[in-house]
């Protein structure tokens, strides 16, 4: 059996040949190609029985690929690799026979399972010799097979069709009443970084096999992963239990799992039950309960039927008193500046007029507001902001309305607190002395020091002359030059190496500004100092 692995993308085709241990599978030979006439052209020279192939590539897609294959009258089964969380060229895919899609970023039991679903096409067809490595494995992974229907069922990967769903529930060998309505309880664990927190930077996957194994237990009473599937929307984490409306054996979500999974999954925990469904409808069900967790940005990590009212429309223009906040900001009263903000989060969120859409005007309308003030004040609020910490906080500040008052808390603080600070001139300018001191030997400009306490640069060199008496320019000069002399009191030190050491390129512009500053020339100065005559 040989395959192919094609994306323009070199690290995917590295990690797909690295990840997956192609041998089990009965597959003894690999070819990779970066583009689609590299593809061909092995299509040509090899007995090709499947291609992971993706979907978007430059100089030809993978249904371009996929087309000119059939024509050809290869019967090789493709996988396609894709990035649209709904799969577009679905019709055109079904058209020419493809086998299977996987999302990206790549997943390796996903990857499995479609090649395993390949195989089974190809034992059919082709009657392989490698049909018993493909039963063994197929039994074994069943689970990961039962996931990936329906993943695509809830992306809408198959055709929204009773009778196309039935067939490809068929095809993949899985007991699937289609007839029967079934309920989406969506579990929402928040952010990505929500979770990186509670479970480690990089351990989302951990994170999701949990939920998995918890929720199945919940629900079923026992390990049925395939009905728990994990899933991204954007950066949010949703993992959707599927069950049959008319099975009472399912254990409907209560109050104590929702305490029980908060425990268990280490997070906010929010689910949200939608009604029964057929089975084609599943698509929009999901679309719908996700809605609702966007809209639900004040009552995370609670229980929501489908029907319940999370949110009403709000009228716009109304969310903050503008006046009020450049008032207090103005005169600095941090503490009652953030209780104007608290007071009206919590009133919009009492009235159900906040939803995500809501927050976007609130952050946007308070960015404004402080951004202009910082201006006001000559402070250069983008480098002010730009620490890890600030950029984070911002980011997730639309999730939820706890996250935009802990971004407000902190955006309110670091604003007032920073201004306070500027006013204590003296305090900026030793910062701007100690930036001196340790980029001194290196071409540091004006910018580049106020940069360093998020000044503007005007603003930087008024104050500094006026706490100190000297420009700025003057002090590096005078601090370059105290060094050299540190430097010229060695006896064995080369006086032309000096101007390098204390941040001059130029040794005659360094011997200029040092008789300058000291009445001496630089080895005038280093004869004395040891006590030599020149």
């Amino acid at each position: 059996m040989e395959i192919i692995v094609i994306d323009d993308d070199m690290p995917t085709v590295d990690v797909i040949l690295s990840e997956l241990n192609f041998e089990k599978f009965g597959i003894d030979k690999v070819h990779s190609a970066y583009n689609i006439a590299s593809a061909k052209k092995i299509f040509e020279e090899n007995d090709i029985g499947i291609a992971i192939c993706d979907i978007e590539m430059p100089m030809g897609s993978g249904l371009d690929l996929l087309k000119w294959v059939r024509e050809n009258g290869y019967e090789s089964e493709f996988i396609f690799l894709t990035s649209h969380e709904k799969f577009d060229y679905a019709r055109q895919a079904i058209e020419y026979n493809a086998s299977g899609y996987v999302v990206k970023p790549f997943n390796t039991d996903r990857m499995e399972a479609e090649l395993i679903n390949a195989l089974q096409r190809l034992h059919e067809r082709n009657e392989s010799q490698k049909a018993s490595t493909y039963e063994e494995w197929y039994s074994d992974n069943l689970e990961y097979v039962e996931e990936g229907f329906w993943n695509d069922i809830l992306q809408q990967r198959i055709l929204a069709d009773t009778d196309v769903i039935r067939k490809e529930a068929e095809h993949r060998r899985l007991s699937v009443n289609i007839d029967s309505k079934y309920r989406i309880c969506l579990v929402a664990a928040g952010n990505t970084e929500q979770v990186e927190d509670a479970w480690g930077k990089g351990n989302v996957g951990q994170y999701e096999k949990a939920a998995s194994e918890y929720l199945s237990q919940w629900f079923f009473g026992k390990e049925s992963l395939g009905k728990c599937v994990n899933y991204h929307v954007k950066n949010m984490i949703y993992t959707a239990v599927i069950w049959e409306d008319e099975d009472t054996a399912v254990r409907f979500p209560d109050a104590e799992l929702l305490k029980d999974a908060t425990d268990k999954l280490k997070n906010t925990i929010t689910l949200y039950v939608s009604n029964p469904y057929s089975i084609s409808e599943l698509h929009e069900a999901r679309q719908h309960l996700e809605t609702l967790d966007r809209n639900n940005v004040a009552s995370k990590g609670n229980i929501f039927n489908e029907d319940d009212e999370i949110v009403m429309s709000s009228e716009k223009g109304h969310t903050l008193d503008q006046e009020q906040i450049r008032l207090l900001l103005n005169e600095k009263r941090k503490k009652e500046l953030l209780n104007l903000l608290k007071f009206s989060m919590e009133s919009l969120a009492a009235q159900k007029k906040l939803n995500e859409a809501v927050l976007v005007e609130i952050r946007q309308d308070l960015l404004q507001t402080v951004l202009a003030y910082l201006s006001g004040k000559e402070i250069q609020a983008t480098e002010l902001f730009a620490n890890e910490a600030a950029v984070s906080l911002e980011r997730q500040a639309t999730d939820s309305l706890m996250n935009m008052m802990r971004w407000q808390v902190y955006f309110i603080s670091r604003t007032i607190d920073y201004v306070t600070e500027v006013e204590k001139s003296d305090s900026i300018v030793d910062r701007a002395k100690a930036f001196i001191s340790e980029h001194y030997k290196e071409d540091i400009s004006r910018t580049e020091i106020a940069g360093s306490v998020y000044l503007t640069p005007e603003y930087m060199a008024k104050m500094f002359k006026k706490e100190t008496g000297v420009s700025l320019k003057q002090y590096i000069t005078d601090f370059r030059v105290g060094k050299a002399k540190e430097l010229l009191a060695n006896p064995n030190v080369r006086i032309s190496d000096v101007a390098t050491e204390v941040g001059f390129d130029n040794f005659s512009y360094f011997s200029t500004v040092f008789k300058k500053t000291t009445g001496y020339s630089p080895g005038e100065y280093h004869a004395n100092v040891n006590g030599k005559n020149q």
